[in-house]
């Protein structure tokens, strides 16, 4: 039960693509070319900015030809704790909520809607450590224990830590955890197994 009370929000992925005269010539935003440059950028709540982040896929990935000459495509996180809403959005209404936000931040007033390329909802995205997390956690190790399933260890980023470097550090300390369960384990049936074999020779 403890499994369920883990909070995760609902966060939608946007990919659209914009032709790459679309974006600010003022050096703030864009190259002089007109194509962003970079990683991409995030939006503090105070910014008014429904959007949590942009990625500039086609600076990112500017080498493998992922979308045609001409255009330039980005890929929109929207939701989080704060905006739920999204999951109860059409793909539509999503690119939609999107491109306002790029008109606010990077775009040249008045570019029309983007291509689609593809949205995806996931309605259970980003595990949240609010208060109470931890005892949530410890409450569902204690009922693994309490329902003799030793051995069967928690792992993901609900246990450690969402960025990526802390879910790497976690898989060392985890792998060393069981590392230690499994030699215990070993030991434990090496001893049974000689304590087994006396009694047999002494009878």
């Amino acid at each position: 039960a403890a499994l369920e009370k883990f909070y995760y929000p609902p966060v939608a992925s946007v990919t659209v693509s914009y032709p790459s005269n679309s974006f600010r010539l003022d050096g703030a935003s864009a190259l002089p070319n007109g194509n962003l440059t970079g990683f991409g950028q995030l939006h503090p709540r105070s910014q008014g900015i429904r959007t949590l982040g942009t990625i500039y896929s086609s600076s990112l990935f500017k080498d493998d030809n992922r979308q045609p000459d001409g255009e330039f495509m980005i890929l929109n996180y929207i939701g989080g704790a704060r905006d739920e809403g999204i999951k109860n959005l059409t793909d539509d209404e999503l690119v939609a909520a999107v491109h306002q936000d790029a008109l606010k931040t990077i775009l040249k007033p008045n570019t029309p809607l983007p291509k689609k390329v593809g949205v995806r909802v996931w309605e259970k995205a980003i595990p949240q450590f609010n208060v109470g997390h931890l005892k949530i956690l410890a409450d569902a190790k204690k009922g693994l224990a309490d329902a003799g399933c030793a051995g069967l260890f928690l792992g993901g980023n609900y246990t450690a830590g969402v960025a990526l470097g802390r879910c790497v550090e976690f898989g060392v300390e985890q792998a060393k955890d069981l590392t230690e369960y499994c030699s215990a384990k070993g030991t434990a049936v090496k001893a049974a197994g000689l304590e087994q074999g006396v009694e047999q020779v002494a009878r």
